[in-house]
């Protein structure tokens, strides 16, 4: 496996592939397959701004979120990027006391990668607080997380703290 980080792990926040079962605080995980097209990503960022409602984000932090994950789908949709071959894209939400992951991964041909250090990397990696990606077994992934700030973080509830609309 080949793995760049950006900032790096996130406590209370699970990436990677693993995605089965529940997280370490009893939440499912959400999934979401959509096809390897363009015109669905919207389906995509529509559940990350209604999960990032649940993970306490401000409205700036929600443009910021909204926008990685549209980037991190981009970098496995676009040629130029990641080879991908396979017909669908498998994105996976975790939400945590610390924020939000998301890992989005499809199958592509060996050796292909995201162009680390390109505009696409660079952009996404500003908007995130840990970035990474691996190959495996015949996948790429991209693996973002992005934690809420102090007072925007959820109770151990899981709803909103006082303070946040």
């Amino acid at each position: 496996m080949e793995r760049v980080s950006g900032v790096g792990g996130e406590a209370g926040l699970g990436t990677g592939a693993d995605g089965g079962g529940a997280g370490t605080d009893g939440r499912v995980p959400v999934t979401l397959s959509i096809p390897a097209e363009r015109d669905y990503v919207v389906l995509v960022r529509s559940a990350a701004g209604h999960l990032g409602v649940r993970a306490g984000f401000s409205m700036a932090e929600m443009g910021d979120w909204r926008l990685a994950v549209d980037e991190a789908c981009g970098l496995l949709l676009l040629p130029d990027e990641v080879d991908a071959t396979g017909e669908e894209l498998d994105c996976v939400f975790r939400l945590g006391p610390a924020g939000l992951a998301l890992t989005v991964s499809a199958e592509a041909r060996p050796g292909s990668k995201p162009q680390v250090g390109g505009f696409g990397w660079s952009l996404l990696a500003a908007l995130v607080d840990d970035l990474q990606w691996a190959e495996e077994e015949g996948r790429v992934r991209v693996d973002i997380v992005k934690r809420a700030a102090g007072t925007g973080a959820p109770g151990p509830d899981g709803t909103a703290r006082a303070g946040v609309r």
